[in-house]
């Protein structure tokens, strides 16, 4: 609504307006996005309550309901266009009804197959790095290992040390 002359708009419709100039269609006084405001609760409620046709009617939909109500039906609407259903020729996508004529079984199978493939490849690939990583890790503790038996060589004292990493070991 505007906030000076009150004349009310359907949002959709002032807004194409306004794209194009920045005045009220019915009186011609100045008025920008930033001046609108919500139409008063009495209006929005008589509003609600108009009996308007689906959307969906140029698609077969016969249904007449309330505004308030428009919404809901729209989202649950066998005739939308756009409503998510399940392919039902072997592959099970899901995607919109107008595009199920459309839809290729096979086309969208190899795609996901090869998607498939690709992320086998690249986990392939992270096993090895971590194949390799482990490999070095192997080595290292056995490096270690070695340098511990020498310094225990050195000094009996660390034979205990040796035990605790041992059994920290069999822990982990």
């Amino acid at each position: 609504q505007a906030p000076h002359c009150e004349h009310a708009f359907c949002n959709a419709c002032i807004t194409q307006w306004f794209s194009q100039q920045q005045t009220c269609p019915v009186d011609r006084s100045v008025v920008t996005v930033a001046h609108l405001r919500p139409v008063p609760r009495i209006m929005r409620n008589m509003l609600s309550k108009l009996q308007i046709t689906c959307d969906n009617a140029v698609f077969g939909c016969t249904a007449v309901v309330r505004l308030d109500n428009l919404m809901s039906h729209l989202s649950d609407c066998e005739h939308n266009p756009k409503r998510p259903v399940t392919c039902e020729q072997g592959c099970g996508l899901e995607m919109p009804k107008d595009e199920l004529p459309n839809h290729n079984c096979i086309k969208h199978l190899r795609s996901v197959v090869q998607q498939q493939q690709t992320r086998i490849a690249e986990l392939e690939k992270t096993s090895a790095e971590h194949k390799h990583q482990l490999a070095e890790q192997k080595r290292d503790i056995q490096l270690l290992k070695a340098y511990m038996r020498a310094i225990r060589s050195v000094n009996p004292n660390l034979q205990n040390l040796e035990e605790t990493i041992e059994y920290n070991e069999i822990l982990e």
